[in-house]
């Protein structure tokens, strides 16, 4: 794996440097760290029980490992499959766990180095964020220009606790550690465009499963599960598939009576109006709480409680020429239901 990577690393222009003999003879070499100080990152390899080794106090993964720590590297844990972090760590490394860091795939390795190199690319500001345990790190992706992504995120004003990461491509989240994630937002205005990769969303859909059973939030727009999608294990999470669409310019939302009772989305008003361009419907699971429908009771806005936490879903994104008003302007309500999607609690 180390080979691999510094191949890849090598030929995108990076510096780098790994010491076969001391990897062959598990001996310390103290010029390793003279090395380690001309470094601004280090790539630590985990294969399964890769950490064990750790308690002996003379081992040199251990030693290298607290040097990067006290010297404030930017520390980035290459996960492999079936690797797991021990249940207990020397005190000097106990904050590697804390960083974040890829897991491997070799299915999609090209996607693992693009992950590498984005963690290797964070400013000084951003690594002290993600270092912090309360920050809530939160992961976007829509399939459209990455200047509107951008541009609701700056809108969605969120608290300086929360920190938001624009993905690149959605196959991102296979590569990242999501136990260090708050909540992933999927905003899906094409169904074409989510994956034609079989394999590829096979894996997604299982991880984002798995990911909302463990504990964390995910907020999915449109036509994530839509049928077409072929996202089947995401319909059954979110218990329902989209199987129905009408062409509508303005979609009317309402609140309901549930929402009310909840207090959920109380910073919307009762009735308003989306420039959505289309609704989407499907037959609902008995436990989705629905917060926002038409006049003629489809859902517009619905969660439903899996495992640890939500999975919610907005009904806003349909793609024609491009992306519909509520998401390229972005109109004030869509950002207040985006918002208050993010910070619910249940």
């Amino acid at each position: 794996m180390a080979y691999l990577i510094n191949g890849k690393l090598s030929e995108a222009g990076y510096k780098v440097f790994y010491d076969i003999e001391s990897l062959a003879s598990g001996k310390f070499n103290s010029k390793l760290l003279e090395v380690m100080d001309e470094c601004s990152d280090m790539l630590v390899i985990l294969p399964p029980g890769g950490l064990d080794r750790c308690k002996d106090e003379e081992d040199w993964l251990r030693l290298e490992i607290s040097y990067a720590l006290k010297t404030g590297k930017n520390i980035i844990p290459i996960m492999m499959n079936g690797f797991e972090w021990p249940e207990e760590l020397p005190d000097e490394i106990v904050d590697l766990k804390h960083y974040n860091g890829v897991n491997v795939s070799f299915d999609f390795f090209d996607g693992v180095i693009k992950r590498i190199i984005k963690c290797m690319s964070l400013s000084t500001e951003k690594k002290d964020l993600e270092s912090e345990q309360n920050i809530k790190h939160i992961l976007f992706w829509g399939d459209f220009d990455v200047a509107n992504i951008e541009k609701i995120t700056n809108r969605l004003k969120l608290d300086d606790d929360h920190y938001v990461e624009i993905m690149d491509e959605p196959i991102e989240v296979l590569a990242k550690n999501l136990e260090q994630i708050y909540a992933i937002i999927l905003i899906v205005t094409d169904c074409t465009k989510f994956s034609a990769n079989s394999d590829a969303r096979t894996g997604m859909n299982e991880t984002l499963v798995e990911y909302v059973k463990k504990g964390g939030k995910l907020i999915c727009a449109h036509d994530v599960i839509y049928r077409r999608t072929k996202n089947t294990l995401l319909q059954d999470m979110y218990g329902c598939q989209i199987t129905n669409f009408q062409q509508k310019e303005k979609v009317n939302y309402r609140k309901t009576e549930e929402c009310t009772e909840s207090e959920r989305f109380t910073s919307l008003p009762d009735e308003f109006i989306l420039h959505d361009a289309e609704v989407c419907w499907g037959e609902l699971a008995e436990d989705i709480d629905v917060y926002f429908e038409t006049e003629e009771g489809l859902p517009l806005v619905f969660s439903r409680e899996y495992g640890k936490e939500i999975c919610i879903y907005l009904n806003s994104g349909d793609f024609k020429v491009r992306p519909p008003r509520s998401i390229l302007k972005p109109e004030k309500q869509f950002i207040d239901l985006l918002r208050e999607s993010i910070t619910m609690e249940y």
